[in-house]
């Protein structure tokens, strides 16, 4: 186990996941992983909501034009 790595408890992780659940439904489908990133402030948070949000079928990544390149965004499913 790395020493640098963050541990959550159980009812933080809860309301983190929340929290992404909440933001994505607000910005109805076009926000990145990245824009989730600076309104949470925590990279490892943003992918830990992302990631199990996504596997309980919450919410989906959806291929779309970014400004320069193709780029994934989230929306709910819910």
């Amino acid at each position: 186990m790395s020493t640098n790595s963050v541990q959550l408890s159980r009812s933080s992780k809860q309301k983190v996941m929340e929290l992404v659940y909440s933001i994505i439904k607000t910005r109805s489908g076009k926000i990145t992983a990245k824009e989730i990133e600076k309104d949470l402030g925590s990279r490892y948070e943003a992918h830990y909501a992302i990631l199990h949000l996504t596997k309980q079928g919450k919410i989906r990544r959806v291929k779309g034009f970014g400004s320069n390149k193709i780029e994934f965004y989230y929306q709910t499913i819910q």
